[in-house]
């Protein structure tokens, strides 16, 4: 015989909410699978009934249901994953971005991103991406940096570098 889990009760801001996930197209497969776990559980359906209507095992329906009872519909959201915490400062890409604007002084012609990674300190990928990221080509200087100096640069360089990972 099959357990009887405890009824979920929704608001009708969470129903309408949960019926628009789970009719969604545009959605990622996930989160409409997880909005329907709670509208079947919200109509009461058993355990078993609801793994034979989604094809979910017991624990995934279960560690959802739980989630949701204890964040409601934020609950539903995947979780943030461990990892290594971003290392590179704002101002460290801003001073990426301000050496491939510049003449180096020992008769290069241009920062390589090699010598640009030594400089500030980081690894030559992430000075990479730094430049592609703020759309930056320090072998066209006179191209993109060849423009006077804004005394605003370094704030305006900033805060296009924070515009852009948000």
């Amino acid at each position: 015989m099959a357990r009887i889990g405890k009824p979920i009760q929704l608001t009708m801001e969470q129903r309408v909410e949960l019926l628009t996930m789970s009719r969604s197209r545009k959605l990622e497969k996930r989160y409409v699978e997880r909005a329907e776990i709670i509208l079947f559980s919200h109509q009461g359906m058993l355990l078993d009934e609801i793994v034979e209507q989604t094809g979910l095992s017991r624990p995934v329906i279960n560690k959802w249901r739980q989630r949701f009872r204890q964040n409601g519909i934020l609950g539903l959201k995947d979780a943030s994953r461990s990892g290594k915490p971003k290392t590179i400062t704002p101002e460290q890409k801003a001073m990426v971005i301000e050496k491939a604007c510049t003449k180096p002084e020992d008769g290069y012609t241009n920062w390589s991103q090699g010598r640009n990674d030594k400089e500030v300190g980081i690894s030559q990928f992430k000075v990479f991406q730094i430049l592609k990221q703020a759309d930056v080509k320090p072998h066209k200087l006179e191209y993109c940096c060849g423009k006077p100096r804004d005394p605003e640069y370094e704030q305006k360089i900033i805060n296009r570098i924070y515009a852009r990972s948000k």
